[in-house]
């Protein structure tokens, strides 16, 4: 009788079945404990509300208990979390793969979703043989670079990589300051807490090759608003059109940030019409009050996926261009 070895892809499958198994087993008995703390918690409430109104609110014993309850919130925020995670299936994983996975979550433990993970090389561009990865509804990401058998890897192990969180507008929301190496066979892990939250998870952007990057249903504006004195045009409103024969569509409004910048990222429904392929693009700039400091000289026929504008205005006088 001939016993057939198994392959190691084989091997590891099981092996991810097992370690999902247990990680089923810690959840059931994390979901006992937290119903074992919230009845403690629960009876400690009472025991606070009976002793606040015996002894008042600044008896030492009722301090004592409400410096008890605000630490079992945290530990019940933490269970939460945990219980999450356990309960996340990790994707296959072989040897010949290199894996980062991991989570982003608000300032309160909940998992932040459509947002974008990737790599940036030490000064500051997209790795993009890595990819992006977008977070789900519980803030779970995976990111893997596979090398195929007896093939060269393209990215060495000295390479520094920063794990980054952007947004739909490409703002970085966060940045490791530690790098993470390609290791082939290897998983590293990431928890990230966020104070801001994202939007519509949209692929980084390049280093030259930026329209490469935006998917086929996503456009992307994005400038910056200056004076001519060199100072930065803050919380101005910049709105974004597309020019047509009738009527001129409106694809976008928001507020420039503290150095003058904006981003407005628009889906192709918002522009295209029967023989309208691409937008014609023009902006105008307003003031708090609604005065048009800017508008386009030249319409942006034709515009491409990515589309830099660089706005110089008259500090606080009316600039209406025809």
């Amino acid at each position: 009788m001939v016993i057939k070895k198994p392959t190691y892809k084989e091997i590891f499958e099981k092996l991810d079945f097992a370690f999902d198994g247990l990680d089923s087993e810690r959840a059931k008995g994390l979901q006992r404990l937290k119903v074992f703390h919230l009845i403690k918690n629960d009876g400690a409430v009472r025991e606070k509300s009976r002793l606040k109104a015996k002894y008042g609110a600044e008896h030492p014993r009722v301090k004592k208990l409400g410096e008890r309850l605000t630490y079992n919130m945290g530990l019940s925020k933490e269970l939460d979390v945990e219980i999450e995670r356990t309960e996340i299936t990790q994707p296959f994983f072989d040897i010949n793969t290199w894996m980062v996975h991991g989570r982003v979550l608000d300032k309160e433990g909940k998992g932040i979703s459509e947002l974008t993970m990737s790599f940036y090389d030490k000064n500051k561009v997209w790795v993009e043989e890595l990819g992006y990865a977008c977070t789900d509804d519980r803030g779970y990401y995976s990111i893997r670079y596979r090398v195929e058998p007896k093939k060269k890897q393209e990215i060495p192990e000295t390479r520094e990589l920063f794990l980054t969180v952007t947004d739909s507008a490409f703002k970085v929301l966060h940045r490791e300051t530690k790098p993470l190496f390609v290791k082939i066979g290897q998983i590293d892990f990431r928890l990230i807490v966020l104070e801001d939250k994202g939007g519509i998870c949209e692929p980084p952007q390049p280093g030259n090759n930026q329209t490469a990057a935006v998917p086929p249903n996503a456009w992307l504006v994005r400038g910056r608003v200056i004076y001519k004195n060199g100072e930065p045009g803050r919380g101005l409103t910049v709105s974004l059109y597309d020019n047509d024969l009738i009527f001129d569509d409106a694809l976008g409004t928001i507020l420039t940030d503290d150095s003058g910048r904006f981003s407005i990222v628009y889906r192709t429904d918002a522009f295209r019409l029967l023989f309208e392929t691409k937008p014609d693009l023009y902006l105008k700039v307003l003031d708090s009050t609604g005065n048009i400091l800017f508008r386009s000289k030249e319409i942006r026929a034709g515009a491409g996926r990515v589309e830099e504008f660089e706005i110089t205005i008259e500090s606080g006088k009316s600039k209406l261009s025809k």
